[in-house]
């Protein structure tokens, strides 16, 4: 009988395993995929931030000599 409460201790010890590896799996997965949109998102903000302002232009002088 102490072999069946072993068997059923190490079923038990196996899916906790499996269990656990899949939750990381998910996390990691969940993590880079929200890394990568931040990143995407940063490098167009970047990419808006390098361009010259529309206003940089100074306006005509009305000063009259």
């Amino acid at each position: 009988m102490a072999f069946a409460g072993d068997t059923q201790l190490l079923g038990i010890i196996i899916i906790d395993i499996i269990g656990v590896t899949i939750a990381i799996w998910f996390l990691a997965s969940r993590l880079r995929a929200k890394l990568a949109e931040v990143e995407a998102r940063q490098s167009k903000r970047w990419k808006v931030d390098k361009l010259p302002p529309k206003s940089e232009e100074e306006p005509p002088s009305h000063e009259e000599e």
